[in-house]
């Protein structure tokens, strides 16, 4: 994974409070290049942003992203089935973003462990899940 343009506008007389990163090279179904955006929260970087998708999630461990359509029934259930019973790799927490016309959704899965190439290719596979990444902090 390589980050670009990183911009990094604090100090100890002032306090990192927005990132914004460009993520490329990485092992991706997302079209092109991934730009994120975040915030400091607690002293916790959290992605707060993914395109024009809004989510608020702390980037710790590691992070599967789904974009998909919106209200794409059974989508929580097959992609967790997935990772938990298929793989038993523990979902850590799940969070969701609209686009502004909610024409799109993203949503993100932190995972305790990252998952075999077996799920991440049966996720892959889902047909609501349009595109995916597997991202590890």
């Amino acid at each position: 994974m390589v980050a670009k343009g990183i911009c990094v506008d604090g100090s100890s007389d002032k306090p990192l409070e927005i990132i914004k990163v460009e993520i490329a090279d990485v092992e991706s179904r997302l079209a092109g290049e991934i730009k994120v955006e975040g915030r400091v929260k607690d002293g916790v970087p959290h992605l707060t942003k993914v395109g024009d998708l809004d989510v608020d999630v702390s980037l710790e461990g590691n992070i599967l992203l789904c974009r998909q359509a919106p209200h794409q029934p059974n989508i929580i259930t097959s992609v967790s089935s997935i990772l938990d019973d298929e793989e038993n790799v523990n979902i850590t927490y799940m969070s969701f973003g609209w686009s502004a016309q909610r024409k799109q959704a993203l949503m993100v899965i932190g995972v305790d462990e990252k998952p075999s190439k077996k799920a991440l290719k049966k996720i892959d596979e889902t047909p609501a899940v349009d595109e995916f990444v597997f991202l590890a902090f």
